[in-house]
């Protein structure tokens, strides 16, 4: 088969991935300690760009233009949350660095679950962690097999399988070393692709960016206020923007960046640094509006509809350079993800749950089994999930995260908080979450009966977690201060 530069520039950028991956793993003792956290040496380059683009997922990149389309400015969303979301790792960072250099701990299960003298909760974590992380990856999956198809006409899910044999590959060897270093190159090309195309095409559409507005006001002035043309409501936003900046900086893939850290200094320096990368959402905005102007699609192909316009002439190449794009948004957030999950449902499920005595290097090879194992089945997952939105999918994932917020912030700061609490309050929250959502799906008129706000799932379920670990850690005796000096001196 003959290549066109399209192609090449797919490919080209899959074996440079896979290529920086490998020799990032070359580096390092290759133990658990620098299989999960790179024996917490990272910079303040690297980790920049660890936690920027580990978020900025396929979903912003896909998901940001269609919300546009179809919601209008309710896509501003994404700009208030993440404004604020590392608010709390500014906080609570520096102090979860010292934690786990002090006690060992790599994971955000073990420090939660150490501070309660629990594995109970530290397996109910993982356990719930690695749930939520399957329609988080199935998002990247989806966004790789659309993308893919556009530039070389494979079924979606044979290039979802191709991307993904790539990343399953550098995280199974370089573990998280090369999932830094890869989300480097993917954080770079992410800011440098969508700020061309985001310029551009407003240009050569409508003059510029300025004359494209200038139209949305007399033409689809809807689209300009919040929380949009609907059928959002208010109060369906604003839980949006609550659910996901409260969840923002509880994704375990996320908090486990901590421990990588060079110094706890250097987590509240990323926390400080990180809404600078919110930039790259702009663009996108732009590309949206552009999309809705010119009568684009209100589904996640509304990216490659816009820069595939038969106006710009022969797109081959400007669509893969979007599609350079999204796999590395893509690529950034599931190779995290992969790595974290495997590395959570060992040492949070299996070591600390379940009390399986494993040594270092039979740890790290399960880890590097269970990642292909994850991989695997979030293929099976995209299978399942047909037409559901990627931006559905991203507020389904972000009611678990939300949960671990209470009892992250109470094992931290709260000395009066205890065991018993926090099992029953990660309990009730957990189950209103899922019971909320099995009333969503399969009884919709009760569903609307108990929240007829339609607030979302994950703020409710926090709640009711809020209130039973209060409620039970007062009625219930405190730790023993020797337990508690361990986490706050």
């Amino acid at each position: 088969m003959t290549l066109g530069p399209a192609q090449l520039v797919v490919f080209g950028y899959l074996i440079v991935a896979l290529a920086i991956g490998l020799a990032a793993g070359r580096i390092g003792r290759g133990d658990v300690a620098d299989y999960v956290a790179g024996e917490r040496a990272f910079g303040p380059f690297v980790m920049y760009f660890v936690m920027g683009a580990t978020l900025f997922s396929a979903y912003a990149l896909l998901g940001t233009p269609q919300r546009v389309v179809a919601k209008g400015s309710d896509a501003f969303y994404i700009l208030a949350y993440g404004a604020v979301g590392f608010v709390p790792v500014f906080f609570f960072g520096a102090r979860v660095r010292r934690l786990g250099k002090r006690h060992g701990f790599v994971t955000h299960a073990e420090l939660v679950g150490a501070r309660f003298a629990s594995p109970l909760v530290t397996g109910i974590m993982g356990v719930a962690t690695v749930v939520a992380f399957v329609p988080y990856l199935v998002i990247q999956f989806k966004g790789a097999g659309v993308v893919m198809h556009a530039v070389t006409g494979w079924p979606p899910m044979l290039g979802a399988g191709v991307v993904y044999a790539v990343v399953t590959i550098y995280v199974v060897v370089g573990g998280v070393r090369g999932v830094a270093w890869t989300n480097v190159l993917q954080g770079l090309a992410m800011l440098i692709v969508v700020w061309w195309l985001g310029v551009r095409l407003p240009t050569q559409l409508f003059g510029g960016v300025t004359q494209m507005f200038d139209r949305l006001v007399h033409e689809r002035p809807d689209l300009l206020v919040l929380p949009g043309p609907g059928p959002t409501s208010p109060a369906q936003y604003s839980a949006e923007v609550l659910v996901s900046a409260l969840g923002f900086s509880m994704w375990p893939q996320v908090f486990m960046k901590c421990f990588t850290a060079r110094s706890a200094r250097l987590v509240q320096l990323s926390a400080v640094l990180y809404p600078s990368f919110l930039f790259f959402l702009v663009p996108l905005l732009w590309l949206g509006y552009a999309a809705a102007l010119s009568g684009g699609p209100a589904d996640d192909s509304a990216l490659l509809w816009i820069v595939a316009r038969p106006e710009f002439g022969d797109t081959s190449l400007v669509v893969a350079f979007v599609v350079f794009a999204v796999l590395a948004a893509s690529m950034s957030t599931g190779d995290a993800l992969l790595h974290a999950g495997a590395s959570i449902i060992v040492r949070d499920v299996v070591v600390a749950a379940f009390g399986r005595p494993l040594d270092d290097a039979s740890q790290t090879r399960w880890m590097r089994r269970l990642v292909v194992a994850l991989a695997l089945v979030s293929m099976v997952a995209l299978a399942a999930t047909g037409t559901t939105s990627i931006v559905d999918l991203l507020l389904l994932a972000y009611a678990v995260p939300i949960q671990f917020l209470p009892l992250t912030l109470a094992a931290l700061y709260w000395p009066r908080a205890n065991r018993v609490g926090a099992v029953s309050a990660l309990a009730a929250g957990l189950s209103t979450c899922a019971a909320l959502f099995g009333l969503q799906k399969l009884a919709p008129a009760i569903y609307a009966a108990v929240n007829p706000a339609d607030l979302q799932i994950g703020v409710l379920g926090g709640l009711v977690h809020v209130i039973v670990l209060v409620v039970v850690s007062r009625l219930t005796p405190a730790m023993p201060p020797a337990h508690l000096e361990r986490f706050t001196s």
